[in-house]
């Protein structure tokens, strides 16, 4: 069973550069886009084509390009997350983890702090956990041996393979663009989604 470890995760990313944490969210991001997209496709609120252009900010800059309107851009993202105010659909659970690492890939080149990208990983952690808490129907979360059995579910588990694979892709790779890491990312993000709740 894969274990979520946030200190390891910020231990290993502090020792990559600027490039390789900020490819590292931008993935977390990828994973969690097409649950974004079910988000406006539920509520018809959030914009798709503007949080797009943002995340493909966040992998031009990981990628070595340039984005001179950056901190505009994050700003873009976070006023996108949705809110708790009026009416609440399960989506928006999805829409506001989405989003947030979009705008978590931003800060972390931005920042160059490794914990933006931990932040990133958190929001598929939850994403995930959110959708096994709905698939158990457990309605007790303080259920002796809840929180053990939300770890072991299919839907957790392969969120964090896929979090321990793109961290080790980028552990062990250099900016190269990181088109195998968007696309796999890209690919297992459609395949995950399509299993949640």
């Amino acid at each position: 069973m894969v274990a979520y470890d946030e200190s390891e995760m910020t231990a290993r990313l502090a020792a990559v550069d600027r490039a390789q944490r900020t490819a590292f969210a931008a993935a977390c991001a990828e994973r969690l886009w097409p649950l974004f997209e079910r988000y406006v496709a539920t509520t018809g609120e959030g914009d798709s084509e503007a949080l797009r252009s943002v995340l493909d900010a966040a992998w031009l800059v990981a990628g070595g390009g340039t984005v001179s309107d950056l901190p505009d851009r994050q700003e873009v993202a976070e006023d996108m997350v949705p809110t708790d105010e009026g009416d609440w659909v399960f989506e928006m659970g999805y829409g506001q983890n989405a989003v947030a690492a979009v705008a978590y890939a931003v800060r972390t080149w931005l920042s160059d702090d490794p914990q933006e990208a931990v932040w990133a990983a958190r929001q598929v952690y939850e994403a995930a956990d959110l959708a096994a808490q709905d698939a158990s129907g457990e309605s007790d979360m303080s259920s002796p041996g809840i929180e053990d059995a939300l770890l072991a579910s299919p839907l957790v588990q392969t969120a964090l393979a896929g979090l321990a694979a793109d961290l080790a892709t980028v552990e062990s790779s250099a900016a190269d663009g990181w088109e195998l890491l968007r696309e796999r990312a890209s690919g297992e993000g459609m395949a995950w989604a399509s299993t949640l709740p």
